[in-house]
């Protein structure tokens, strides 16, 4: 059973992480946990304080609203649904709960693309991707017109690293047909600053470092159709660019291929290093247009 916790606030984001959702073949059977969180002081106390009862319970009575809401528009995607109130810290109790239950993966929608709220997409979406033992998908609504039955563009970051392996692996479990467009995208980093003396060189070092991205691509490409006997070679594209800033490269790759989701890999990493999301996932998190899937083996990660 694929285990998913979905997490919301009841907001327009929220509702966009559902249709997202609902896009997304994830292996049946499919069982999805809304969750939502409480925030009440004192929890405990308002056994007995009349007032905090009260509270908890209208807190409670409201939430409830929209999570019956988000059952509702799960009914025709997930095989079973439930429904849970969070208390405490919002990102640290979502991370806490898909650890008891074991999840496969949590699903959470983002704030706006504004300067601002790409600044408050922190303190919880953050938080959740970095900490998290298993899959992360913050949703977003795409800027491009689509519906539920149009193919999925996917961009998959590839390179020579642990993490770009374990998305793979993570991405093949998933149902997807031959109507998903998949484009492997590898970067090139370019070196600025160089004496003119050097230049020759760097060039050449630049030619062999497509080379070899072009080869990562092309090997991954391979895993991809051999591992899921459903993807072709056809609807699998390389792509290597050069940058000398590989978010930027990223985030415009994404605009300019309207891409509905990138799909970034993240290495196994001690629960003290998880405290710091790669610079280049996080770079993307806050600034990408699409979705984005930040692919973890919770198994794994308990190694």
């Amino acid at each position: 059973m694929t285990k998913v916790i979905l997490a919301t606030d009841g907001s327009q984001q929220a509702d966009d992480a559902i249709e997202f959702l609902k896009r997304i073949p994830l292996p049946r059977p499919i069982h999805v946990e809304i969750v939502t969180n409480v925030f009440v002081p004192l929890h405990n106390g308002d056994r007995t304080d009349p007032l905090l009862r009260d509270f908890r319970e209208h807190q409670e009575s409201e939430a409830n609203q929209y999570l019956v809401r988000s059952e509702d528009a799960l009914s025709d995607y997930a095989d079973t649904v439930s429904r849970k109130f969070l208390h405490g810290d919002i990102g640290h109790s979502i991370v806490e709960f898909a650890e008891q239950t074991e999840s496969d993966f949590i699903v959470m929608g983002a704030t706006g693309h504004s300067g601002i709220g790409r600044m408050l997409l922190g303190s919880v979406s953050d938080y959740v991707a970095t900490h998290a033992m298993c899959n992360v998908i913050v949703a977003r609504k795409p800027l491009h017109q689509c519906s539920q039955e149009d193919p999925m563009k996917i961009t998959i970051g590839y390179n020579d690293c642990e993490g770009s392996a374990e998305a793979i692996c993570e991405f093949t479990k998933l149902d997807w047909d031959t109507t998903a467009a998949i484009s492997l995208l590898g970067v090139v980093p370019v070196f600025q600053g160089f004496s003119p003396d050097l230049m020759p060189n760097i060039v050449q070092y630049r030619s062999e470092q497509r080379v070899a991205a072009m080869r990562y691509l092309q090997s991954g490409r391979e895993r991809l159709v051999s591992e899921h006997s459903q993807l072709s070679t056809d609807q699998i594209s390389c792509d290597v660019v050069d940058t000398d800033h590989v978010g930027n490269a990223i985030i415009e790759r994404l605009e300019e291929e309207k891409s509905d989701l990138i799909v970034i890999g993240d290495s196994h990493r001690s629960r003290i290093s998880r405290m710091i999301l790669g610079s280049v996932s996080r770079f993307v998190l806050h600034h990408a247009h699409c979705s984005m899937w930040i692919a973890r083996d919770k198994d794994a990660a308990k190694d």
